[in-house]
């Protein structure tokens, strides 16, 4: 009894779809339908993620720049490091290969 309950909702929620067969060889009745379709997906889509950036919880100013701060420090920190890494080894292999 639950498995037909999950059938009716799920028929009830999936929207019906129309086909439409060409009765003739050419095709040139199925090119108007699939645009057609191809567009209404598109709409869906942009109603989709549209849907979706409401439910964004967004930062405030002060959130994004006191990350974007500690992005920078951060960055800055390494790059000193590496660079700190590079001119030691760099030194020692200068030392160890005078030619």
């Amino acid at each position: 009894m639950a498995i037909t309950r999950r059938k009716e909702a799920a028929a009830e929620t999936t929207p019906a779809r129309k086909e439409t067969r060409s009765s003739g060889g050419s095709g040139g009745g199925a090119a108007p339908s699939t645009r057609m379709r191809w567009i209404d997906r598109q709409r869906e889509n942009i109603r989709n993620v549209m849907a979706e950036l409401r439910k964004v919880t967004w930062p405030t100013r002060e959130e994004t720049r006191n990350l974007t701060i500690v992005v920078i420090g951060i960055s800055a920190a390494i790059g000193t490091s590496l660079a700190l890494i590079d001119i030691v080894l760099s030194s020692l292999y200068r030392m160890l290969n005078p030619s």
